[in-house]
């Protein structure tokens, strides 16, 4: 599967190339590619995870943003948001619905850099309402932040440290909201 994906190169600003190579490609020259990833809070102020499936090539088994992908050929970074959304937890939502939380944050890593918009959306979703792509998702679950920020760098979950700007703000903002 991940031989047939088509990712876009970009530059440091995320603006795309026009480079066009496979997903496995971009990995192992590592370069600078798109990504999103979306944090969903409900009304009580906590952060739904998903546990990433068994199958998964890189963590398996561990919790890690609301949903996360790349940035498909000719996809507008708020798309692909949207799509990640629906297909991993069935969440169809308007783009205004996508709140903005970090965007364009460049990461440089030995295998996978890229550059990542984090984006936060609210819902009065229960646990049950979510529908599960069980290729991409084990299960879902809503924590407390302060517990997810605890675990930055366990081994049980997805975030490292490059994860703590976007946690701490989504921090701030969900508490704005409960007062």
């Amino acid at each position: 599967m991940e031989d047939k994906e088509l990712l876009e190169v970009v530059n440091e600003e995320g603006i795309p190339t026009g480079i066009i190579l496979s997903r496995k490609e971009i990995h192992q020259k590592n370069l600078l590619h798109n990504e999103i990833a979306v944090f969903i809070i409900n009304k009580d102020g906590k952060l739904l995870l998903q546990k990433r499936s068994k199958w998964k090539k890189s963590k398996p088994l561990c919790w890690g943003a609301s949903c996360a992908g790349h940035v498909d050929i000719h996809e507008k970074v708020t798309d692909a948001a949207l799509r990640e959304l629906k297909e991993e937890l069935g969440l169809a939502i308007e783009e205004q619905e996508l709140n903005p939380l970090i965007l364009n944050r460049l990461r440089r890593g030995n295998k996978n850099s890229h550059i990542r918009s984090w984006y936060y959306v609210e819902t009065s979703y229960d646990i049950y309402d979510f529908v599960l792509q069980k290729e991409e998702v084990e299960e879902v679950r809503w924590f407390d932040i302060d517990e997810v920020i605890k675990n930055i760098g366990n081994s049980e979950f997805t975030f490292k440290e490059d994860s703590m700007e976007p946690l701490i703000r989504l921090k701030e903002i969900i508490e704005e909201k409960l007062i």
